[in-house]
């Protein structure tokens, strides 16, 4: 008799073990728990985060659900909720995407097949390299400074010679620009001749008696 009601207390330790075991998953089931955070648990994005979002384990209720996305140190910088699209999934997009920074994801759903209420928590990194910025490059400094203008006044051009008139030529008749002796000596002997024959007239006329009246 002790070895069978020790029996039954064993079987009965060994049932309810199994009972509880048997219900962890469907309590686990029973949830609309996180399965794909994007950007991923503890992740590290080296560019702008321009939407947070899940991925759930089941269909989330858009009434109460909701994912709201922290600046670690600072305040919200998203919220959001279900996808109309997608009713497993839950996304919040930032008015500006998301630059350097560690982010806290808090999110809280609603199982829109059994009414389970779910909460959870994920963070990520961004880390956005610096630009570096150009080099500038030296430019050679003046070494001296501009070469003055020269101020002695240019020398003064030559004055061009007027040109001379050249000499006349002196036309002559038939061509020839000489005279021959004879054609200078003729004249002046008629002249002469004439001189003197007047002269003597006028003495005759001088000498003659005048008659008695």
């Amino acid at each position: 008799m002790l070895l069978c009601s020790r029996a039954r207390r064993v079987a009965g330790v060994i049932l309810v073990a199994a009972l509880v075991v048997l219900m962890l998953p469907g309590v686990a089931v029973g949830h609309a728990q996180l399965k794909t955070p994007t950007p991923a648990d503890k992740s590290t994005s080296t560019g702008p985060v321009a939407a947070v979002a899940g991925t759930f384990t089941q269909r989330v209720k858009a009434d109460g659900s909701k994912l709201v996305v922290t600046l670690v140190g600072g305040g919200t910088v998203a919220e959001g909720g279900v996808d109309p699209s997608d009713v497993r999934r839950m996304v919040a997009t930032p008015a500006t995407p998301l630059g350097s920074g560690s982010y806290l994801v808090e999110w809280t759903t609603i199982s829109l097949d059994d009414g389970e209420l779910a909460r959870g928590t994920w963070t990520f990194t961004v880390a956005i390299a610096a630009t570096p910025s150009p080099t500038p490059v030296p430019t050679a400094a003046p070494t001296a400074a501009a070469t003055a203008a020269p101020t002695a006044s240019p020398t003064a051009a030559p004055a061009t010679p007027a040109p001379s008139a050249g000499p006349t030529p002196v036309p002559s008749g038939g061509g020839d620009t000489t005279g021959s002796g004879s054609d200078v000596v003729l004249p002046i002997i008629v002249a002469l001749v004439v001189l003197g024959a007047g002269a003597a007239y006028l003495l005759s006329r001088r000498n003659r008696p005048t008659s008695a009246t």
